[in-house]
């Protein structure tokens, strides 16, 4: 929108293209009273009355002028223009909207063009500086523009009112009222709206007979499909939804129903995993059913109970089976939910008793050497000794007693020691006997460490040392005393 300057020098642009227009033709008038004049030189004088109306004309018109004062201009200061044209601005804003609202009504166009024609005067008056004749212009145009708008408003608003109220009574005329509002504001939303409504009024009102027919028939399901076309035709029936919403919600408390009794025949025949997808179903449709509540936990007992079984049945088998590595897994993961089971508590304390002394022995098996030494070896009897209250529920822990036993037997049998000699020197197994002066004698010594001494007169006396292992065979040491003292 321009500028209230800009519209004013386009008035003036109007104008100056006016005086040029004058000027042009007051020169071609000059030109021809001129050429008048020298004509009129070349003849006999006359006298006053006989002068030609024009020129009197023209000396009347130039007394009037002389005699005519100029009009009085009110001084506005600097402030009151710029509040002027502000004011100009916002009336031809005003205006604008006015003449862009009534245009598709033809006698309301007609008055809105006609402020529209007293706003273009408005500003030629400020452009030619007639502040006061611009303020009284606005004042008029101001009130008109408000009167016009509430007017047109009246125009299409009250007929369409009783467009509604007879739409609602299933009055005919509904629709010549409505056509008069829209006829008048073609945008009218409500009218519009209401427009719709009126145009699938007997297809509603045949889906009301359908559904009144379905309630005769018992039918639920034929009702609800006669109000779901009544709202999908006509949303603004509350009464449709209304009763669309409480057919919908006896056929959700039917199905909730019927899933809580099918859970519960499935809950009988132990159909635990049906029962609970009855049971979701129906939390889905209504999540805070204290009936659903009570079923759900009696199922939960029931599930929980089964996979109890199901667990301790398993560390059972395992058990029997000799699978204690197994049972001791099983145990453990079922305590985790389970934890008061007597069963699995045993099943643990069991497993742990049997692995862990199982591996004890087997540490002494793999190292039957220390079995020489009798603190190693008494430590070894007191681990079968208890091992054997256990060997009755496990017979691989059995067999690994008896091998460890066999094995400590064996370490203590008696292994062959050959000794030679030179048949001089005097020979003794320190801390175990004598062997005497021999040229070879073979003597019986348990596994283990042993220092045999010999010794001779005259002679610096000889110590050897020998290692008897558990898998030693013809074992051999040759003692001689040969360096003279």
């Amino acid at each position: 929108m321009p500028s209230v300057e800009q519209q004013i020098e386009q008035s003036r642009a109007k104008k100056k293209a006016l005086i040029k227009k004058s000027i042009l033709g007051f020169f071609v008038v000059l030109f021809v009273g001129v050429a008048g004049v020298l004509l009129v030189s070349f003849l006999p004088t006359v006298s006053n009355e006989a002068k030609s109306p024009m020129a009197q004309t023209d000396n009347a018109t130039q007394s009037n002028n002389r005699e005519t004062p100029n009009p009085q201009v009110t001084e506005f200061s600097e402030a009151e223009r710029k509040a002027l044209q502000v004011a100009l601005s916002e009336s031809k804003q005003r205006v604008t909207g006015l003449v862009q609202r009534v245009s598709q009504s033809r006698p309301f166009a007609v008055k809105a063009g006609q402020i529209e024609a007293s706003l273009n005067q408005a500003f030629n008056e400020y452009g030619a500086s007639n502040y006061g004749e611009v303020t009284s212009l606005l004042n008029d145009i101001d009130n008109n523009t408000a009167a016009l708008n509430k007017e047109y408003e009246q125009a299409y608003t009250a007929p369409y009112e009783k467009a509604l109220n007879a739409f609602n009574n299933n009055n005919s005329e509904a629709f010549n009222l409505n056509r008069q509002s829209l006829n008048i504001n073609p945008d009218f939303e409500q009218a519009k709206i209401l427009q719709q409504r009126i145009d699938v009024f007997n297809q509603v009102q045949d889906a009301y007979e359908q559904a009144r027919v379905g309630k005769v028939e018992n039918n639920i399901n034929k009702q609800r499909e006669a109000y779901r076309k009544i709202i999908a035709l006509d949303p603004y029936r509350s009464d449709a939804k209304q009763a669309l919403a409480t057919i919908d919600n006896q056929l959700k408390n039917s199905r909730f129903n019927g899933l809580l009794a099918k859970a519960n025949d499935a809950i009988t025949q132990q159909n635990y995993a049906a029962a609970k997808q009855y049971l979701k179903d129906a939390k889905s449709i209504n999540g805070s059913s204290r009936e659903l509540e009570t079923i759900s936990k009696k199922l939960n007992t029931l599930v929980a109970s089964e996979e109890q079984n199901k667990i301790e049945e398993q560390v059972t088998l395992f058990a029997r089976a000799d699978e204690w590595q197994t049972v001791a897994l099983l145990s453990n993961k079922g305590l985790s939910s389970f934890p008061s089971s007597p069963i699995l508590q045993q099943a643990k304390q069991n497993a742990e008793a049997i692995l862990s002394t199982a591996k004890r022995l087997k540490e002494f098996q793999q190292r039957p050497e220390r079995l020489t030494d009798n603190t190693v070896r008494s430590l070894a009897q007191q681990e079968v000794d208890d091992a054997h209250a256990l060997a009755q529920k496990s017979p691989k822990l059995l067999a690994q007693i008896r091998a460890l036993e066999e094995v400590m037997d064996d370490v203590n049998t008696p292994r062959d020691v050959t000794i030679t000699s030179d048949n001089d020197t005097y020979i003794k197994v320190l801390g175990v006997g004598l062997v005497g002066e021999v040229k070879r004698k073979t003597i019986k010594l348990k596994p283990g460490t042993y220092r045999i001494e010999g010794s001779r007169d005259g002679y610096r006396s000889t110590i050897r040392e020998i290692e008897v292992s558990p898998s030693a065979t013809n074992l051999s040491v040759h003692i001689a005393c040969t360096e003279k003292v």
